[in-house]
């Protein structure tokens, strides 16, 4: 009954990571339904996006906190300090790429974050490492993308900022679903292999069953020395 328990919650978790990047989605839809509209500006409505953005993150790592695991946590705060930035950098008068370099300090801040992540999962010879690291790599070369057409094109800053959001949630997504992979006993076991994680752990046991052996001739020598006495 405890398995069955475990892989009922298993699910319910993926499936609010899931429903966190699926806001990032139909965000970037509605934005591109609204662009043609010369009178949006995306300045205005950018920092409460990202003020909701932060807001659905915490709320998603509260209510599916892992143990030691800080990446939704810090991505939330990211997305309240990038509205913040944007309300702050808007009391100037020079203002022109404002977009763009939030956009910036954001796609920077969100590949540290995750390649903390990284770090941490390859230190645990976890096989979410891959997909992790594959989308990490995708964002970082999106958010070059986005940033240089935002200082190029601002006049189609909603235009380009829904399609990096529909990008980044779509992207982001792949982390969610290739966990429920890697939970596949097949695939692990392969990944396993190609890594020689495996062989790695057999030769630590085999090296630990020597060491027994070793320490049990050498009572057994002293014992019959002790009896030829």
């Amino acid at each position: 009954m405890k398995d069955i328990v475990i892989k009922e919650i298993d699910k319910n978790l993926i499936v609010l990571d899931v429903m966190l990047y699926t806001i990032f989605i139909v965000t970037g839809f509605i934005l591109l339904n609204f662009s043609g509209f010369e009178l949006l500006n995306p300045i205005k409505y950018a920092s409460p996006l990202f003020y909701m953005f932060g807001f659905f993150s915490l709320l998603v790592y509260f209510l599916n906190r892992k143990e030691r695991d800080y990446e939704l946590l810090i991505f939330g705060f990211i997305n309240i300090c990038i509205g913040s930035f944007i309300l702050i950098y808007m009391s100037f008068p020079d203002t022109g790429f404002i977009l763009a370099d939030a956009v910036l300090v954001y796609s920077i801040a969100n590949v540290i974050n995750k390649g903390y992540s990284c770090k941490e999962l390859l230190k645990k010879k976890d096989i979410n490492f891959f997909p992790k690291v594959s989308v990490t790599i995708l964002l970082l070369l999106l958010g070059v993308f986005v940033v240089s057409s935002l200082y190029t094109k601002i006049e189609v800053g909603s235009l380009i900022l829904g399609y990096y959001f529909i990008i980044f949630g779509l992207l982001s997504l792949l982390e969610p679903l290739m966990s429920i992979l890697s939970k596949n006993v097949k695939v692990e076991e392969k990944v396993l292999d190609l890594l020689s994680y495996e062989n790695t752990i057999k030769n630590e046991k085999i090296k630990i069953k020597e060491v027994k052996t070793e320490k049990i001739k050498t009572k057994q020598t002293k014992k019959t020395k002790k009896t030829k006495k």
